[in-house]
């Protein structure tokens, strides 16, 4: 009965909470991944083994088949109606906090402590990025899949928690930290590391946890041909050295440990350079990593006396380890997302020391008040994900000083039409940094100011000089040709935007098509018009 009533609230609360985003547009990633990927377009999982997550030819070194396989399976019931993907998101976040549950309860020896463990995670506001975002599919499935896997190895099914650890993995990399979550989870109920893997049994315990693994790995290595993220991808090109990646990750815990307390303000990106790179005179990233080594010291010094919130703590550092930048350097510093799986400690931590006050009227004011104004905040920040506009002019508010939201805010003012407010946002974009985004943006306002290429000419050369296969600066190159009768020379330029782009667009593509019509090239035109309307029908 108690699980019922779980479930039932699990889903009233994710309703309550997050479907006034179901009307929300693509955001972010979600355009590419989702709305113009020819790759789900079709089911083929077989083939989506084989490639990398950004296209057959992406060198991002991501790797999730089964996050794609997912979207596939979808596509012919919501083909480009992205409400229909979110609402499968919102159901994916109710069963996990149903998982959480499940897990709490086992975890705490306690009905309520599980209750307000599952209802937190469930309300977070902090997780508004990883359900709302389409993308954020990935985090979703891996969360899922890794605590049924981890409620699976707590109840001795050995073989199944292998296939769902297998399943996290191919979900999203970042579950690679499973083995480790289990064995400090065996430690503290055991006692000691010798008692974890002492004997045949515990051997058997862990074998299909490595060969998943093991599995995995491979198929990585295949489609990728690595297992690492390549440098010309990594954040700061990989320009930064290994005393300002770990320092900087001071600043980025700060932050971290500010989203799961108080996630009054989010943004849903943290590119370059919201929080600014580390230097030995930054006392705030000293901070950071002093509080995160007196948070590990002290989990260790409590584990006999509170195994529940020492545990709780080392899994919050074990659980962002694969994205902390600490051991190897990813492409991105922090974002909300990361924190899906993670923030099971702050949950844990909060429940068990709800369930220690005596009074139970505390208790339920205590209660009451989270939900609530959990509640307001996670739908007060659906709002923000509402377009680009809505959400990029909320990340120039918040961190006026990210490359991204500058640039996503002018391509969305300049798509809204209003072209001057545009420039404003690209011109402080270039001030941060000299990027061919920026670049390609000014271009753009030039040619829809002045109507014609004379401006904007320069600035699209530059850009292409910086980054040769510069989608957008072709694109709007192609545009000039073709406004100056130079019609050999757009179907070039359109034809070398569609070859260079993972996922064409379809307008690029619309436009390519007409260049060859122009150019008496109608088979060609016919074929680039048939896939503008796969994607785009």
């Amino acid at each position: 009965m108690n699980n019922a009533l779980f479930i039932v609230f699990a889903v009233l609360a994710v309703a309550i909470c997050f479907s006034n985003s179901l009307p929300n547009d693509f955001i972010l990633d979600d355009y590419q991944i989702v709305a113009i990927n020819p790759a789900i377009r079709s089911v083929s999982p077989v083939h989506l083994l084989s490639v990398p997550y950004w296209g057959s030819t992406s060198n991002a070194g991501i790797y999730r088949p089964l996050t794609l396989f997912s979207f596939s399976l979808e596509y012919p019931l919501w083909n480009r109606w992205p409400g229909g993907y979110r609402l499968v998101n919102l159901l994916l976040h109710a069963i996990t906090g149903i998982l959480v549950f499940a897990l709490a309860r086992g975890l705490l020896q306690s009905n309520a402590a599980a209750w307000a463990a599952g209802a937190l995670y469930l309300v977070h506001p902090v997780h508004t990025e990883p359900v709302i975002e389409l993308t954020g599919r990935a985090e979703l499935l891996a969360a899922m899949f890794f605590i049924a896997a981890w409620l699976l190895f707590r109840r001795g099914n050995y073989v199944l928690c292998g296939i769902a650890f297998l399943l996290s993995l191919l979900s999203k990399e970042n579950a690679i930290v499973f083995p480790a979550v289990i064995v400090l989870d065996r430690w503290i109920t055991e006692g000691s590391f010798r008692k974890v893997f002492a004997g045949f049994d515990a051997w058997k315990r862990f074998a299909p946890v490595a060969v998943a693994a093991a599995v995995y790995l491979g198929f990585r290595r295949w489609a990728l041909g690595s297992m690492l993220i390549p440098e010309s991808v990594q954040y700061f090109n990989g320009r930064w050295t290994l005393f300002e990646r770990e320092l900087t990750s001071g600043r980025v815990f700060l932050k971290y440990f500010q989203l799961l307390l108080a996630p009054v303000t989010v943004t849903g990106d943290y590119d370059y350079n919201s929080i600014p790179l580390a230097h030995a005179r930054d006392w705030d990233a000293w901070l950071g990593l002093l509080l995160i080594a007196a948070s590990i010291v002290f989990a260790i010094r409590i584990v006999k006396k509170q195994p529940v919130i020492s545990f709780a703590i080392l899994f919050f550092y074990i659980a962002l380890l694969p994205v902390s930048n600490w051991i190897v350097p990813t492409s991105l510093l922090m974002t909300e997302r990361h924190l899906y799986l993670p923030s099971l400690s702050i949950c844990l931590i909060a429940a068990t020391i709800w369930a220690s006050i005596p009074a139970i009227q505390v208790r339920r004011i205590i209660a009451v008040g989270v939900m609530a104004v959990a509640g307001l905040l996670c739908i007060a920040h659906n709002y923000l994900w509402r377009d680009n506009l809505s959400f990029y002019g909320n990340i120039v508010r918040v961190l006026p000083n990210n490359l991204r939201g500058r640039q996503g805010y002018g391509v969305a003012l300049l798509e809204a039409g209003r072209p001057v407010e545009a420039r404003k946002q690209f011109e402080a974009g270039i001030r941060i940094m000299r990027t061919p985004w920026m670049l390609v943006g000014l271009a753009g306002v030039d040619m829809t100011l002045d109507g014609s290429c004379a401006n904007a000419r320069p600035l699209l050369d530059e850009a292409l000089r910086i980054q040769p296969a510069e989608i957008f600066a072709r694109w709007l190159l192609a545009d000039c040709f073709q406004r100056e009768g130079k019609l050999a020379k757009a179907e070039e330029a359109f034809r070398r935007a569609v070859a260079d782009a993972e996922f064409p667009d379809p307008k690029l593509l619309r436009a390519w098509g007409s260049s060859l019509e122009k150019l008496g090239r109608s088979d060609e035109a016919r074929d680039a018009y048939r896939r503008a309307a796969l994607l785009d029908p």
